[in-house]
């Protein structure tokens, strides 16, 4: 499963006053002068703030303009407050921003602690829209500074609670718990239950994120409780989808799952919920997929996927559903129609990333338009002022006469060399900007790599563990119910996959130390025949288990000049790999010839071999070639990149040729040696 029916409650700031019937108040206003009428405009905007955002908007106009007539600055910062509310619920973030920032000076100058926490709040949650989370972070962790020396227990709790939005949004869900936990706590204390449930919820979501399914689960269920005790139906049907999915991901719950699945199913009919119910309807599929009845799963999906076209629902819901069908059309051997839907899961999800990045531009052109007006403002305002300064010197030229065109002759050459230079600096500013997003480019494309190899390695890793820890609790548990041939075997078990660890671990250290800059580059002149009989006699017990032969051409007086220790691993790497993908009875051949300038080394192999396409992608950290050995060894590819990383450093080169079923050949170049040390 990789959705969930999440909801996470934003919370903003509190309420300034309490807000009474708009109609009474609006009727008030004619009666009302001076700071009793303005405080009625501010409650006036805050209550028409959700209802009717450009009524909100022009109260909090008039009530700044009155406040600012008898300069009484508690009316004008909460003019600015709620100015900022506004803009923020029209999504005008930068509008909202800038009013926001001038009611916190304002409240900053009056030591106002509460309405610093609630002003700093509504600011990070604005930078939070923007994808600003370090700047939101900030903000809101000056609101708990100014909260937590006040008795506003239920601001401080919503803090908290957006606090833990932020880190979930970083993907640091640890610190989202922890700061659920704290909202949850106060919470508690003020007997809100809805936000007890919602802080739940939020710290189950985190859980899952985190694979810890039992945990999520436990906090799914305090929060369905809690629902269920304020009935708020829509909560609970969400709640049981959430605690359904774990089910599913768990894989041996899976009637539970089908319960929690329909109870869900029947709670979103009742209240006419069709997007949610959509979602639940393919949950069920995957649960009936999973328990084998792949029909039942089919029907099931392809009427979700009517629902959601016909209400257009998007992008994501619909190509999950694709993605389903042609899962379960695979399992019915349906290959056709699996392909034709697995190519609308392709286009439906390339439109969904569309879509992201539209919004994404469309918030960035809203941004700048915004900026637009304000630039032209202020272009006005410039022009202005350059008018009235023409007339003086106008006036100043008719005065002085001459002295005046002297001035003004100066004036001219003063500017066009300043001009001169400025349009030079602003070329050296433009070179220097492409060099540097060229770099980010460079380094965001580097990053990305690596995540992925990281990624790659992880998984790797898991499957000889996996055996360990699998034969391990066998042999501790049940250790007299194996005969000694099956302890014996799966020790081997045992120490075969920690020898793939071992040797996994030991290329991955040395890729490291190379990446970081701590692996010295130390070229000698040494023999090459004496490095291969040490190589020789490590790989010939790992070649006698699979009957294969190690044969070598190596000249005996050979000399090389690189770094031995980074030449044996290159070596002990592709011996390795030619080993692994061999067949049984077949032999490995270790060629070298040489002349004048450089060595070539080839190891030769007649086993499975690679396709073309194989061949493109070796030697790539952001790419793998996943293959087993001929007796199913793992391989995680880290080897070959890492012989790359060493033959580069040792001033040669690498390459590889290959055939399906006729075998590999591997080569390098190392510099020749002359029988001394070079500089």
């Amino acid at each position: 499963m990789d959705k969930l029916l999440l909801f996470v409650l934003l919370f903003a700031q509190l309420s300034l006053w309490a807000q009474p019937p708009s109609d009474s108040l609006e009727n008030s206003l004619p009666k009302l002068q001076g700071k009793a009428k303005a405080a009625v405009l501010n409650q006036l905007s805050e209550t028409f703030r959700s209802e009717d955002s450009s009524r909100s908007l022009n109260y909090a106009r008039e009530a700044l303009s009155l406040g600012q007539s008898f300069s009484d600055p508690e009316i004008i910062a909460a003019s600015y407050y709620n100015l900022g509310e506004s803009y923020y619920e029209f999504d005008e973030f930068t509008q909202a921003l800038k009013f926001y920032q001038s009611a916190l000076n304002i409240y900053r100058e009056l030591n106002n602690a509460i309405r610093i926490g609630e002003t700093c709040n509504a600011i990070g949650l604005v930078h939070y829209f923007r994808g600003e989370y370090d700047l939101a972070l900030e903000k809101q962790i000056e609101a708990l500074k100014n909260l937590e020396k006040t008795d506003e227990l239920q601001e401080l709790a919503h803090v908290y609670s957006n606090i833990g939005m932020v880190y979930s949004r970083l993907s640091d869900y640890r610190m989202a718990i922890a700061n659920y936990r704290k909202a949850t706590v106060i919470n508690n204390q003020i007997n809100d239950l809805y936000s007890v449930a919602v802080n739940y919820n939020g710290i189950g979501v985190g859980y899952y994120n985190l694979g810890l399914l039992d945990s999520a689960k436990v906090n799914y269920g305090i929060a369905l409780d809690y629902f269920k005790q304020i009935n708020d139906r829509r909560r609970v049907a969400i709640g049981l989808n959430n605690i359904a999915n774990i089910y599913v991901d768990e894989g041996d719950s899976l009637q539970k799952a089908l319960d929690y699945y329909e109870q869900a199913f029947h709670v979103f009919d009742e209240l006419k919920d069709v997007r949610n119910k959509t979602f639940v309807m393919e949950g069920l599929g995957c649960v009936y997929r999973a328990m084998g009845n792949n029909t039942k799963a089919l029907e099931l999906f392809q009427d979700g996927l009517e629902v959601a076209q016909s209400n257009r629902f998007g992008y994501y819901i619909q190509q999950l559903y694709y993605k389903d069908i042609a899962a379960t059309n695979e399992s019915l051997g349906r290959i056709d129609e699996a392909y034709s839907a697995f190519k609308l899961h392709k286009i439906y999800l390339d439109s969904l990333h569309q879509e992201e990045r539209m919004r994404q531009a469309a918030a960035l052109e809203k941004k700048y338009e915004s900026e637009k007006k304000e630039n032209e403002i202020a272009r006005l305002s410039a022009e202005r002022e350059v008018t009235r300064l023409q007339m003086q010197k106008d006036k100043a030229i008719r005065t002085f006469g001459v002295i005046a065109i002297l001035v003004l002759l100066v004036t001219i050459v003063y500017t066009s060399i300043a001009n001169f230079n400025k349009q030079r600096a602003n070329q050296l500013l433009a070179q220097k900007n492409t060099q540097i997003e060229a770099q980010k480019e460079e380094l965001e494309l580097m990053n990305s790599s690596k995540n992925k190899f990281f990624s790659i390695i992880a998984h790797d890793l898991k499957n000889p563990l996996h055996t360990i820890m699998g034969y391990s609790f066998l042999l501790n548990r049940e250790y007299d119910r194996f005969t000694d041939t099956e302890r014996r075997k799966y020790a081997g078990d045992i120490y075969n996959s920690t020898n793939n660890i071992f040797r996994l671990l030991q290329n991955l250290l040395d890729w490291s130390r190379s990446q970081t800059g701590r692996l010295k580059y130390d070229p000698v002149t040494f023999g090459f025949a004496q490095l291969y009989e040490r190589i020789y006699h490590l790989m010939k017990p790992l070649a006698e288990q699979k009957n294969i032969t190690l044969r070598d051409e190596i000249p005996t007086d050979l000399q090389v000049y690189a770094d031995p220790m980074m030449v044996d691993t290159i070596l002990r790497n592709l011996i390795n790999n030619a080993i692994k993908f061999s067949n049984s009875g077949s032999e490995v051949m270790i060629e070298v010839t040489c002349n004048h300038t450089e060595v070539q080394v080839h190891v030769r192999d007649r086993g499975v071999g690679m396709s073309s396409s194989e061949l493109e992608n070796l030697f790539r950290i952001d790419s793998k070639v996943k293959r087993r050995g001929t007796n199913e060894e793992d391989g995680s590819g880290l080897g070959l990149i890492l012989c790359k990383e060493f033959v580069q450093i040792n001033k040669g080169s690498i390459w590889a040729k290959s055939s399906p079923r006729q075998g590999s050949t591997f080569s390098f170049t190392i510099p020749a040696g002359n029988g001394r040390e070079r500089g």
